[in-house]
């Protein structure tokens, strides 16, 4: 530690309501093998839990005299946890990961050195699959699925962007690393964008990523950087990703900078409605007819219908606040993928 009181690392988790998982993974980085005087923290944000979370914080801090620390941010929404954690970490880095995540023995060593290493100000690594039962074949065959669980198991460094033509690697919140200086310079975590309670939106940590690489800051890549994302056999159901893809796409439509022109009906345009109806029923038919893809185009058609519902919720919203809907082009959607 040095004179100012700050540490090399803080290691954020925000969590709500889900104390059993976080056990496993506050037990994981108290086994963490670190170098002989590497002065690092975790910090707990606990997001409006109504479960036994701070009992299992206080069961496993004791393990650890001052290792572990206690945050409550009681508004909803991961962005305000992340950002509440944020304001108190004492680390020059700053290493994210998620409350159903193991990190590897050596991610706090690893996570101590990488971003010197590459002489950048962000980095990311693979975060592999703890399949607490059997992977289906129409699973682990299905990259889209795969991402939709948060896996990410491209093998070779590389510095960010890849070439547009190329799908991996990529960095997500299960396993993130940034100069504390950086991240707070670029405002934290968007609060409009992420899970809330428990709804599955996302785009908070590929947000910070755009807008890392937006300013010229640099983005690594590095294999040697692993966590397990612990994948339960309830997320292995075909039920489990076409909740994730509605809630995905009534996320996306929050996160839009603002809705688009033309007729209205509820506040969905009368297009994008038109073409929900169109694919409701051509994904309806290539179910019926067994077509390979079938299930993903169910997929894209709920994303859509999502979509259409956030739409409405939030054109009601801004009437209700005596706001008119917005009007412009939306913003990019984020990558696809659930990370709670």
């Amino acid at each position: 530690m040095s004179q100012n009181g700050s540490l090399a690392v803080s290691v954020i988790i925000p969590t709500h309501n889900r104390a059993a998982k976080l056990r496993v993974t506050l037990e994981a980085l108290a086994e963490q093998e670190t170098p002989s005087g590497l002065g690092w923290e975790v910090v707990v944000v606990d997001n409006g839990s109504t479960d036994d979370t701070l009992e299992v914080f206080r069961a496993v801090a004791m393990r650890a005299p001052g290792r572990f620390r206690y945050v409550s941010e009681p508004s909803l929404g991961k962005s305000r946890a992340l950002n509440a954690g944020l304001k108190v970490a004492r680390g020059d880095v700053i290493a994210l990961t998620d409350d159903d995540v193991s990190p590897a023995k050596d991610w706090v060593a690893t996570a101590a050195t990488v971003l010197d290493t590459w002489k950048v100000d962000g980095a990311g690594g693979p975060i592999l699959a703890h399949w607490e039962a059997p992977a289906p074949p129409w699973v682990l065959g299905s990259r889209r699925l795969l991402d939709i669980l948060a896996i990410m198991d491209y093998d070779k460094p590389a510095m960010l962007p890849v070439p547009a033509h190329m799908h991996h690697p990529q960095i997500w919140g299960g396993n993130m690393v940034y100069r504390r200086a950086t991240l707070i310079g670029l405002g934290g975590f968007d609060p409009k964008l992420g899970p809330l309670g428990g709804r599955r939106f996302c785009g908070e940590d590929v947000d910070v990523v755009r807008r890392m690489l937006a300013t010229g800051r640099g983005m690594a890549y590095d294999p040697a950087l692993t966590v397990y994302h612990r994948v339960p056999s309830a997320r292995l159901r075909r039920a489990y990703f076409r909740r994730v893809m509605w809630d995905m796409g009534e996320g996306d439509a929050f996160s839009t900078t603002t809705l688009p022109r033309g007729k209205s009906l509820f506040g969905v345009p009368v297009r994008r409605l038109i073409r929900v109806a169109r694919s409701a029923m051509e994904s309806a038919l290539h179910t019926l007819q067994n077509r390979p893809g079938a299930f993903h185009d169910q997929l894209d058609c709920i994303h859509a219908a999502g979509f259409s519902w956030g739409q409405h919720r939030r054109a009601m919203r801004e009437r209700r606040n005596g706001r008119p809907p917005r009007r412009a082009v939306s913003a990019s959607a984020p990558a696809i993928r659930a990370d709670r």
